[in-house]
């Protein structure tokens, strides 16, 4: 029998997951023909959102992200995914760039949202790791993170991508979260966006501030937490107090190179961007640090939570996102945890809005299962 594309058989939308392509596995079944039981080889349809299937990385993809390594290794990762995403303008989104929702004016946000559709969509806020920009830039940058957004969109959601900043005080950063959160409870309905319905996604770097922002009450707004769940993807250590990950060795490595090893100083506008706005003040006493732990809050806040690393993600980022998966559940908060198979630190938010649904899957599945 041949292939579900040889057969005619194309993507279609699925009525509970909104634009998610469905993809192709090839699944082996043993039949039984007569009294001998034979293999039968067919091509289905499996809805990777679902859970039906688990979609992959393209081989030859996933073999040059293994050859880039473990490193933050935009421009090569960029030059991998640039191809596979549309060029700008984008056909049936309206996008409102640079609309301040603060006082800093580096206190911007971008609105993506359907150009004809109705409202009362859910709305993703997508915080970003590195230096915290809404937009990569840099050789073969310019869509990225444009496509976090225009998948949101294709799913049924209002997009929201903020430019985070360092600010001085240890909380500025998440204080500017707050406000996002709070523009965002004051003014998506203009954007065809439900104010009720909102998630966070923060990756890399962008998980200090969100987690610090869910992790405290006094940074809440009148309405409380204004969030239905949030995504840390791929979470450097942020504290969580007293818990501590296990010391590992390794951490990102040079690009270029397959194998991890003790983290190297990354050439000039590849950093990590682990810095957690705190300025130039002193290192903070224990006690002052124990006070300002993330993880009471994040465990009395009820929010579910997805937890996820990629594969080859340096091995202290991995073993953080263990800890605080472990913390979690020891007080009865266990969040989804997902690790993406054969994607490295760069390539799952290049990924999405691509035909490879291998991360996209996943987290439209969780949103669609919480409450």
């Amino acid at each position: 029998m041949g292939s579900a594309a040889d057969q005619g058989v194309r993507p279609t939308k699925h009525p509970n997951l909104g634009a998610e392509p469905l993809r192709y596995t090839r699944l082996r079944l043993e039949v039984l023909v007569g009294s001998e039981q034979k293999p039968l080889c067919f091509a289905a349809i499996a809805i990777a959102a679902a859970g039906l299937a688990q979609a992959e990385v393209p081989p030859e993809i996933a073999k040059q992200l293994v050859a880039i390594g473990r490193g933050v290794c935009v421009p090569e990762t960029a030059q991998v995914y640039r191809p596979l995403h549309p060029n700008p303008p984008y056909s049936g989104v309206s996008i409102a760039r640079d609309i301040s929702f603060g006082p800093d004016p580096k206190n911007v946000l971008d609105v993506f949202a359907p150009e004809k559709a109705g409202g009362s969509r859910p709305v993703l806020i997508y915080v970003s790791g590195g230096q915290g920009n809404k937009q990569q830039g840099g050789p073969n940058g310019d869509v990225f993170y444009d496509n976090i957004m225009l998948w949101a969109v294709k799913n049924g959601m209002v997009g929201v991508n903020m430019q985070r900043r360092p600010g001085q005080a240890w909380d500025d950063p998440a204080k500017d979260v707050a406000l996002v959160v709070q523009w965002v409870k004051q003014n998506i309905d203009h954007y065809k966006g439900n104010p009720g319905r909102v998630f966070i996604w923060c990756q890399s770097a962008g998980n200090i501030p969100v987690s610090t922002y869910i992790g405290h009450l006094e940074l809440h707004g009148p309405n409380g937490v204004g969030v239905k769940g949030v995504v840390f993807m791929s979470p450097p250590a942020f504290n969580i107090l007293p818990a501590t990950p296990p010391p590992v060795q390794g951490g990102f490595g040079p690009c270029g190179q397959p194998t991890p090893g003790a983290a190297a100083a990354p050439p000039a506008g590849r950093g990590p961007g682990r810095g957690d706005g705190r300025g130039k003040q002193a290192p903070p006493d224990a006690a002052t640090q124990l006070a300002r732990s993330n993880l009471p809050g994040l465990v009395s806040s009820k929010l579910p939570f997805l937890v996820s690393v990629a594969e080859l993600d340096p091995p202290n980022i991995i073993a953080f996102a263990g800890t605080l998966k472990d913390d979690l559940c020891k007080a009865g908060r266990c969040p989804t945890y997902v690790t993406f198979k054969d994607h490295s630190h760069i390539s799952e938010v290049m990924s999405p809005d691509t035909a490879d649904t291998s991360v996209t899957g996943p987290i439209l599945k969780w949103m669609k299962s919480v409450k």
